[in-house]
């Protein structure tokens, strides 16, 4: 197919695309800002919540196990020159020990607290999207736009009103 045809096709699809669009109506365009909908979203909330009351025990337990290696260590340099080598060599042993599993903690903590963040971000993303299609077949949009949007009116601003509804569905699942 010739570019002259390609671009006669391509203009008559778009003609009848305005044709049709102008016998249902004028098209009703919503705009989200969908970062401030993250970060306001009771949901993001009590998903911090939980990952905080789930990984605080680890935490606490790597802390605890660098508080040792740190007495370990100011023993060894107090008393480390008055000890005799075997027990100088004991106590770094000791020291090295404990350092790697403060280590392999650390990592696997690091590691486990990732992963569960992602998760919890997944399932949020999908709650903010289910609360903006729901405000969108309410109020009759036929498009809601995100980012990449260089200007909006406030009057097709809808972030307000999807807020409103995740603080709805936060209340319904307490």
């Amino acid at each position: 197919m010739s570019r002259a045809a390609r671009y006669g096709v391509s203009v008559l699809v778009l003609l009848f695309a305005m044709a049709t669009q102008a016998s249902a109506g004028p098209l009703k365009v919503g705009y989200v800002n969908s970062v401030a909908l993250m970060e306001q979203a009771p949901q993001a909330d009590l998903a911090k919540q939980a990952l905080e009351k789930e990984f605080s025990p680890r935490e606490r337990e790597i802390h605890d196990l660098q508080q040792d290696v740190q007495t370990l260590q100011n023993r060894l340099d107090k008393g480390g020159p008055s000890m005799n080598a075997t027990e100088r060599s004991k106590l770094q042993r000791q020291i090295d020990q404990k350092g790697l599993r403060i280590q392999q903690k650390q990592s696997d903590f690091q590691d486990d607290l990732n992963m569960k963040k992602n998760e919890a971000l997944g399932q949020l993303q999908k709650t903010v999207l289910s609360a903006i299609k729901d405000v969108a077949k309410e109020n009759g949009y036929q498009m809601i736009l995100s980012d990449g949007v260089v200007y909006s009116a406030p009057t097709v601003d809808i972030t307000k009103l999807v807020a409103e509804r995740l603080k709805q569905m936060a209340k319904g699942k307490s």
